[in-house]
């Protein structure tokens, strides 16, 4: 079983307010730059080599966020999860890196 450590998480009234994205070339991995705010307090996060275009629109719409590295791991790519939640339902999402700015 795999231990993890959370990095970041949000839930509302946290909300994703501003969402970049970008891409090398046409067949590179997105990169994504996000802010959530609350009041008047905001932080973002820079998401690294994720390869899902679902992750774009259950992001915007999730109640509650967890971003989490893999402990332990043999893999070199991948170790961090993103779990969503929407109305009960659950998602997850791999990518290999992520960056937090406050």
């Amino acid at each position: 079983m795999s231990n993890y450590q959370v990095l970041f998480e949000f839930e509302r009234p946290w909300f994703v307010s501003n969402l970049v994205t970008s891409r090398a070339s046409a067949k590179g991995d997105l990169k994504l730059w996000f802010q959530v705010d609350c009041d008047s307090e905001c932080k973002s996060i820079e998401i690294e080599s994720i390869d899902d275009l679902d992750f774009i629109s259950n992001l915007l719409q999730s109640e509650k966020v967890i971003i989490s590295e893999e402990l332990n791991t043999q893999r070199g790519f991948g170790t961090i999860r993103i779990e969503c939640w929407i109305d009960g339902s659950y998602s997850e999402f791999w990518c290999s890196k992520v960056e937090l700015q406050t």
